[in-house]
């Protein structure tokens, strides 16, 4: 299975060892717009950007949110439902969409993928975590790439919001130290960490480098601008400190433009880039 999986690799690519095993997590306003409706051309510039990695030889993991968003797309709805169990059950419909939609725009450009569909308690089961990574290390050493979401039909913790694990940003970071991954890069509605909220604040700046976690960064995080989402800036807060204290780096971009994914990793200075100082 490998060695024909491996002769569709460009191996006079030069690898940029820093981003060789990655973690892209995409979330739901970045697939879903405000009205409800899946962006296509996004989503398939996301696909050609993955599948162009891949080829080239980097092993790609895409964590992605929206299968709420793009159920509600389906029934025509606006907004998500306030109880667990309509949630659930949209997750359910959204989730067999949001692979189609992924397969056939990676189809496109030749690149097999696979879903994997976890919980949070995958992490705290030595033996669940380690037929995860043995399953992950397959996938990617055949050029596949795994598509991740929670396994909202019966995790519930995202979607009721007085729990503390928040929305796929931290299992993003959970996944890429799990795997060894070189980083994370989250794609949003918000092109990095500003000194305050740009849309209401002209003078507000973006901040580069992030080189810690404290107080003062945690004052600037402001909340989702989607109503279909779950998170917002402090959930990727929090996944940066899990990154950033494992000293691993994470990158935050505008997701409307999947193509500057590119730009990080050919290591230009994009968005926020969140990294402990080198020792």
């Amino acid at each position: 299975m490998a060695s024909k999986q491996q002769s569709t690799t460009n191996t006079n690519k030069k690898i940029n060892p820093a981003w060789q095993r990655l973690v892209i997590k995409v979330g739901t306003s970045t697939i879903v717009d405000s009205d409800g409706r899946v962006k296509y051309p996004v989503i398939n510039q996301l696909s050609q950007v993955i599948a162009t990695l891949s080829r080239d030889g980097y092993q790609v993991i895409l964590v992605t949110s929206g299968a709420i968003g793009v159920a509600l797309d389906q029934l025509g709805l606006t907004k998500r439902p306030p109880d667990i169990p309509s949630q659930q059950a949209l997750a359910a419909l959204g989730q067999g969409y949001l692979m189609t939609i992924y397969n056939q725009s990676m189809a496109l450009y030749r690149q097999k993928t696979g879903q994997v569909l976890l919980t949070y308690d995958v992490f705290n089961n030595p033996q669940m975590l380690g037929h995860m990574q043995a399953a992950l290390e397959v996938m990617l050493d055949n050029h596949i790439v795994p598509i991740v979401n929670e396994n909202d039909v019966i995790a519930v913790d995202e979607m009721d919001h007085q729990h503390s694990f928040g929305d796929n940003d931290k299992l993003a970071a959970m996944l890429a130290l799990a795997v060894k991954a070189q980083g994370l890069i989250i794609l949003s509605d918000v092109d990095g960490l500003y000194t305050a909220n740009p849309n209401l604040d002209p003078k507000a700046q973006q901040i580069s480098r992030v080189t810690k976690i404290d107080q003062a960064i945690r004052q600037l995080a402001g909340g989702s601008e989607s109503g279909l989402g779950t998170g917002g800036m402090i959930t990727k807060l929090n996944a940066a400190e899990l990154m950033v204290n494992h000293q691993a780096k994470m990158v935050l971009i505008d997701g409307q433009f999947p193509e500057r994914i590119m730009q990080i990793i050919a290591d230009e200075p994009i968005g926020t880039r969140f990294q402990a100082e080198e020792k």
